[in-house]
């Protein structure tokens, strides 16, 4: 009896010290879960990243904007001294080097927003000092070193850090582009174009303008040239009167040339023969139509020429006179056909007194005209209003339609002068353009865009 009490005894320890045992064990467990349940919602989030065009440095507050490539979600990051960023050269930089227009793959903390690192992705390209290119807005491209990319609405124009119109950059501006591909996400305007305004050359107009190396114009009443900025010789030249001054145009401003102190020189003229083949091509002096089947009188000075025919490649070059002998200037058109290489017109001449040369000018006379149609600017009203340098009228005004891409031109006393780029359709209509008001000098703000 004493023996069972003892093993009942035994089997109740037993019992307890396991039941002891499962408790412990379940606790250890839950211990185990909790640990790991803490370790795993304390670890840190991995990085997330982003590639994109950057469209705002705060440089003040250290926070960079970029765009995704393609698209218009923005996401803002911060940066500081710990971050690792390195230029396309693969060295290290400050956050507040980064410009605006640059496309970066950056890494950053999801929760915080703080940036780790950025880099230049490697399919990303990058061309600078871009001057010569030309944009199409009917099928989005942009053309330059013969090649043609693709922007969209998506694409960043920018100018000192800000964000502008494409129509706000002129074909005088340099621009550098970057992109992926054909894809075109970033152009920045680096060097802008300013103006040059024309007073008392009266003696002068019918003649030729020279500004630096690039542009010859013919010379019209209230000339207001759009040109790059930098510094220039202007020369005015009729029959054997010259005018030289030197400028420097700064972007965005507007110089005025006074010529009162020239005054012209006795006249002089010149006496020239063109020989021009095939017969029946069409010769058009300073743009007006002119026959040559006898020699003629031409006052010396610089003269704009151009020979076309059906089916034969356009000639346009200078003609200088400057001495009364007489002088054949020979040009002989090729046919479209030909070889690239065979296909620009061969002038020639004898005689000490002519030069002529190709050039290409920004002169309207050289593109096509619609008679039958007109082009209205409508607003800023009172506003003079230029189409590629030659004055229209003040706005509300209509002129003739010129097909292709023109840069119009509005200005104002006490107001700072504006200028965009256009592209006139072949469509057999009417065009009415209406821009923006213009900024008063001393304000920042800069204009919106036309609307059509």
């Amino acid at each position: 009896m004493k023996k069972c009490k003892i093993m009942q005894r035994v089997r109740i320890g037993l019992g307890a010290f396991f039941m002891c045992a499962v408790m412990l064990s379940g606790c250890a467990s839950e211990t185990k879960q909790k640990t790991d349940s803490m370790a795993g919602g304390g670890a840190a989030a991995a990085p997330a990243v982003v590639e994109g065009v950057v469209t705002a440095n705060d440089t003040a507050m250290r926070r960079l904007t970029l765009r995704e490539l393609g698209g218009d979600l923005e996401t803002v990051i911060s940066y500081d001294a710990t971050a690792k960023m390195t230029d396309k050269y693969g060295e290290e930089r400050d956050g507040t080097d980064i410009e605006v227009g640059e496309i970066l793959e950056a890494d950053y903390e999801q929760d915080s927003g703080k940036l780790l690192s950025t880099s230049i992705p490697e399919d990303v390209w990058e061309y600078q000092e871009v001057g010569d290119y030309q944009f199409d807005s009917a099928e989005s491209s942009l053309s330059f070193a013969d090649r043609k990319y693709q922007y969209s609405q998506y694409t960043l124009f920018s100018s000192d850090g800000k964000a502008i119109d494409m129509m706000e950059i002129n074909p005088q501006d340099v621009l550098t582009v970057r992109g992926s591909g054909y894809h075109v996400y970033s152009v920045v305007k680096t060097q802008g174009h300013g103006y040059i305004r024309l007073a008392h050359y009266k003696d002068f107009i019918g003649g030729m303008i020279e500004v630096g190396s690039d542009m010859i114009l013919p010379l019209t009443k209230n000339m207001l040239i759009t040109i790059r900025e930098g510094t220039y010789k202007v020369i005015l030249s009729k029959n054997h009167s010259t005018a030289v001054k030197n400028v420097t145009v700064h972007s965005g401003r507007e110089v005025t040339l006074d010529f009162s102190e020239y005054k012209p020189a006795d006249s002089h003229v010149g006496v020239i023969t063109f020989d021009i083949a095939p017969a029946g091509a069409d010769l058009t002096i300073n743009g007006t139509a002119v026959g040559y089947s006898k020699p003629i009188t031409l006052a010396y000075g610089v003269y704009q020429i151009q020979v076309s025919m059906t089916g034969y490649t356009t000639y346009t070059g200078t003609l200088d006179v400057e001495e009364p002998k007489g002088t054949t200037v020979r040009i002989d058109l090729v046919e479209e056909e030909a070889e690239a290489s065979d296909t620009t017109a061969a002038p020639s001449a004898t005689g000490k007194s002519t030069k002529t040369s190709p050039e290409n000018t920004d002169d309207t006379q050289t593109k096509q005209i619609d008679s039958d149609h007109t082009i209205t600017v409508s607003a800023p009203q009172g506003a003079e209003v230029y189409l590629d340098n030659v004055y229209k009228g003040l706005a509300p005004c209509t002129f003739t339609k010129v097909i292709g891409s023109q840069t119009v031109t509005l200005c104002r006393d006490g107001y700072a002068t504006k200028s965009y780029s256009v592209d006139i359709l072949d469509d057999d209509q009417d065009v009415k353009l209406s821009f923006a008001d213009l900024t008063a000098k001393e304000a920042a703000a800069t204009a919106s865009p036309a609307t059509r």
